[in-house]
Formats: C-alpha cells, sequence, structure tokens
C-alpha cells in the first residue's frame, strides 16, 4: 500500500486526492502522522517537503475541487506572465500563497484562500488542467489589493490592456463595490509600466495637466528607432522619462538611454529625464519642471503642496 502512496504522490506533482473510500486513506493517515505529507486540503494530502511550494498548492487546488477557479499571482504566472521580481516566466518567486474562487466552497488554509464566488465561463480560461481567470479578472483583483507591481507587469507586457481589463468588470461585479472596481480601473487607464509612472500619471491626472499619452510610441531616424516615452506631450515634442537605476545604472543601460536621448533630440523631441527618487522627494519640484515646458492650454489653473501630492502619488482621491 506504501508503494501504491508514493506512486500517486509521484503521478501528481507530489499531492494525492484521498477520498473517503479509497484504498490509500488508512496508508495517507499513517504517512500525515509520520510527518512524511500534510493535509494541504480536505481530502488532499501533499508531501511535507514541498507542501509550501506554489506549484504543489496548485496542483492541490485541481485534484480537489474542479469547481476551483485560480485568481490572482498564481493564475497570471500560469498564463505566462513574466515574475516582476525577478523577470522569469513560470517563475513563483515572491508568492506566498494562491487565491481562488469556487461557486459552492469556501476555506483559509496555511497559503490557500478560497472565496466563495463564481467566475462566469467567458471570463475563465482552462490551463494545465486547472480552471484560471481570464488575466483582466486578475489585474482588477491586485489592482484593488494594492499589489501595483504585478499589474504594471501585466500592462508591460502586454497580457491586459485598459480596455480588456473595463470590458472585465463585470465578472467582479457583487464581489466588490463599485467604488473599489471604479478606482482600480481609472489607475489601470493609467497604462502604467511600472509603480514610479503610476506616481507620476495620478499627480499629472489630479492636478489637470493634460495633452499627454502614457507609453506613447514613436519612431525617429527615418522610422529606423523606435521608442517608448513614459509621457508624451506631442503638441510640445515633450517627453518625460522615469529613469530607474535598475534599467540605467548599468553602463549598458546607460549608453542605451543617451543614444535614446541622441535621436530623440534630434529629432526634435526634448526628452526630461527625472528618477523614483526625485519624484518621491519633491513632487511639486518634478510637476513644475514639466509645466514649464508644456502650452498654456495643457497647464494646471493650480498646483498643490507635496504633502497632498504624496498622498496622491500612495493612492489617496481627492474629495
Amino acid at each position: 500500500m506504501r508503494e501504491n502512496l508514493e506512486l500517486e504522490l509521484r503521478s501528481n506533482g507530489g499531492v494525492a486526492r484521498i477520498v473517503r473510500d479509497s484504498p490509500l486513506r488508512g496508508q495517507a493517515d499513517r504517512s500525515v502522522a509520520r510527518g512524511d505529507t500534510v493535509r494541504i486540503l480536505p481530502g488532499v494530502v501533499a508531501a511535507t517537503s514541498i507542501a509550501r511550494h506554489v506549484t504543489t498548492m496548485v496542483q492541490a487546488l485541481k485534484l480537489w475541487h474542479r469547481d476551483a477557479t485560480l485568481v490572482g499571482m498564481a493564475a497570471l504566472v500560469l498564463l505566462g506572465l513574466k515574475n516582476p521580481v525577478t523577470q522569469r516566466r513560470w517563475d513563483y518567486t515572491g508568492i506566498k500563497g494562491i487565491e481562488a474562487f469556487s461557486r459552492t466552497r469556501r476555506l483559509r488554509r496555511s497559503g490557500i484562500w478560497v472565496h466563495r464566488w463564481h467566475v462566469p465561463h467567458h471570463f475563465t480560461i482552462e490551463e494545465e488542467g486547472i480552471r484560471v481567470a481570464s488575466p483582466e479578472v486578475s489585474v482588477i483583483i491586485l489592482a484593488i489589493q494594492g499589489q501595483w507591481d504585478w499589474v504594471c507587469q501585466a500592462l508591460r507586457q502586454r497580457l491586459v490592456t485598459p480596455a480588456s481589463c473595463q470590458a472585465a468588470r463585470k465578472a467582479l461585479t457583487g464581489r466588490y463595490s463599485k467604488v473599489e472596481i471604479d478606482r482600480a480601473l481609472a489607475d489601470i487607464d493609467l497604462n502604467p509600466w511600472s509603480i514610479p509612472e503610476l506616481e507620476l500619471a495620478r499627480i499629472l491626472r489630479a492636478t489637470g495637466i493634460t495633452g499627454h499619452k502614457p507609453n506613447h510610441e514613436v519612431w525617429v531616424g527615418e522610422g529606423n528607432y523606435r521608442y517608448v516615452l513614459d509621457q508624451a506631450f506631442q503638441a510640445e515634442m515633450v517627453g518625460v522619462e522615469m529613469e530607474g537605476r535598475s534599467v540605467h545604472g548599468t553602463p549598458e543601460g546607460y549608453e542605451a538611454m543617451m543614444v535614446r536621448s541622441a535621436h530623440l533630440d534630434q529629432a526634435g523631441w526634448r526628452i526630461l529625464h527625472t528618477t523614483p527618487t526625485m519624484l518621491r522627494r519633491d513632487p511639486k519640484f518634478v510637476l513644475n519642471w514639466i509645466i514649464n515646458h508644456l502650452h498654456k492650454r495643457h497647464r494646471p489653473k493650480s498646483t498643490l503642496p507635496n504633502q497632498i501630492l504624496r498622498q496622491i502619488m500612495n493612492g489617496a482621491v481627492l474629495a
């Protein structure tokens, strides 16, 4: 019998489903008592050594109940999103647990949260034998939860778009309040590809600065070079670039930035280079710097103090 349980575990990625009348039930009880396996979900055991791995938890969810729909970070990784921490596909680094919806079940176990909620069929995808919510559903949920590094990564990788997220809002009506969904979608509509870009876009919106497009594609040098500007003021030919050390602090990144700036300058663009630290230390200075390069029709009627701007950058909404 021991060999049968071990075979079952090996064939299911370290997880085994033990139903009430299973001939392996006694074997599973003894295995749990010895500490070789743990009861990861009702009727499901997993090898103790890998029970905390996200892949093990996902496999356990799949065996536990067919009604369960995986959502959130793990769902996005399963659908091909590059992990924002490692920039690698199929990498669950940094994910502490998994989240799912079920029409009939609700439970909370160590690292596994199942909420009683139904995701409409046309907002689900079958992936590796498990039902997964469409990426838009997971992105909206993560935006509501404030997990913007994952949301920005999904937008940057174009796994979702602001328009596709708007089209998916009905999938969560009733699960979250209209205010929560509206607020999340309003920030997703800013199309930020990083948290500093989101912070800048929030204060541009809040202060009433107009005439800009996020992540605007520009072709220069007779169409031979393609650059994406974090914020582009087309009428003024002014671009705002958020330069992070992780990308531009390397010799290769610095050289690429200078070449890009030269090409854009030659094409008539003026690029304002700022950094996340500059923005967070003195957002009013950065805003005034941008405003000084704008046509009057795109300028705000007034500005806000740094204290209020920082609150807006962190997600506060002005009354």
